[in-house]
């Protein structure tokens, strides 16, 4: 689960096939957040995805398995495969 903003532009690359829920909008969409599979958060660079990480704990989302150390630019520098995102909301939601 990737917490950045849709409008994020340093770096539009995201796991493959992750789920985007910016971390604005986390309270709002807290029911959409799956539980039924294990849940490994990720941002640009680790520094929002511990917040939401302890924020969906929380309120009972016991399948949170933790926060991918090091976020996406970690992961894009390691070589592990990554899908490019297009960023055409320039809103945040």
């Amino acid at each position: 689960m990737d917490v950045r903003p849709k409008n994020f532009e340093k770096g539009p690359n995201f796991i493959a096939g992750s789920q985007n829920f910016p971390v604005l909008t986390i309270t709002k969409r807290i029911g959409e957040v799956p539980k039924d599979r294990p849940i490994i958060l990720t941002d640009w660079a680790m520094r929002q995805s511990p917040l939401v990480a302890r924020y969906l704990m929380a309120n009972g989302y016991d399948n949170v398995l933790g926060v991918l150390k090091g976020g996406m630019i970690r992961w894009e520098s390691e070589g592990y495969p990554f899908e490019h995102r297009d960023v055409k909301d320039k809103d945040i939601e």
